[in-house]
């Protein structure tokens, strides 16, 4: 099997260019045939690898120029949201294929023992996390919740400013009034968050912690990698 650690590289460092690369023209019936339980596991999966690569690559990389007009931390901020709406969807893709018999025999077939332990550590990791995730996709992620941000809200103090950017001109308007305080409210409704009853609010220093919590699984792309190299193997489809 491919070893993961030169896909986690390239995520690391994704200024690294390719040194070559060899494109493939498939028949996406042979490849994804319908009613195919493991065939829509890798084709949900491949979707939302992209949609995660392009999230981490809108956050680690950069300047965009008018992607940035909103400022780069807003650019940051939208694609962290949006990652944690993808890697909720991995995590569900993961426990569907998980339950996959042909994958299952699969992955005894082609992956060493050390290899099947590192994807089971992985499966473990996301589930341990999916609360933390769960949370941020319903907050500020795959919903922007009345409820959660009114409880933002109340987590501002008298002192907290923002700044609003509007233009002189009217004709300007569209592409130049910018909310950068949108950044600030999303923050307090991290604060908030759709958290259980029982438990409490965070603090800012446990919000901006999560950044870092979350970074940890950008390891499901190349996971998700060397899952489709499998499965092309093992359907002997090239």
């Amino acid at each position: 099997m491919p070893e993961l650690t030169d896909s986690a590289e390239r995520i690391t460092h994704p200024e690294k260019k390719a040194s070559a690369t060899r494109i493939f023209q498939i028949n996406l019936r042979k490849f994804f045939p319908p009613n195919d339980e493991y065939a829509t596991c890798m084709a949900r999966l491949c979707i939302l690898r992209e949609d995660l690569a392009l999230e981490a690559k809108g956050i680690s990389e950069g300047p965009f120029d008018w992607l940035d007009g909103n400022g780069i931390p807003w650019r940051h901020n939208y694609f962290f949201r949006n990652f944690a709406k993808t890697v909720r969807e991995i995590a569900s893709a993961l426990q569907t294929l998980n339950c996959t018999q042909e994958f299952q025999q699969a992955l005894k077939k082609h992956y060493t023992l050390a290899e099947q332990k590192v994807f089971r550590d992985f499966c473990k990791k996301i589930q341990q996390s999916i609360q933390l995730i769960t949370e941020l996709r319903n907050s500020i992620g795959g919903h922007v919740q009345h409820k959660v941000i009114g409880q933002g809200l109340k987590s501002i103090n008298f002192d907290w400013t923002g700044f609003w950017e509007r233009p002189m001109h009217p004709r300007d308007k569209f592409d130049h009034t910018h909310h950068p305080f949108a950044n600030d409210l999303v923050l307090t409704s991290l604060v908030a968050g759709d958290r259980p009853g029982n438990l409490p609010v965070r603090d800012v220093t446990e919000v901006l912690a999560i950044p870092g919590e979350m970074a940890e699984l950008l390891d499901a792309i190349p996971h998700i990698d060397a899952l489709f190299e499998l499965y092309v193997v093992e359907r002997h489809l090239l």
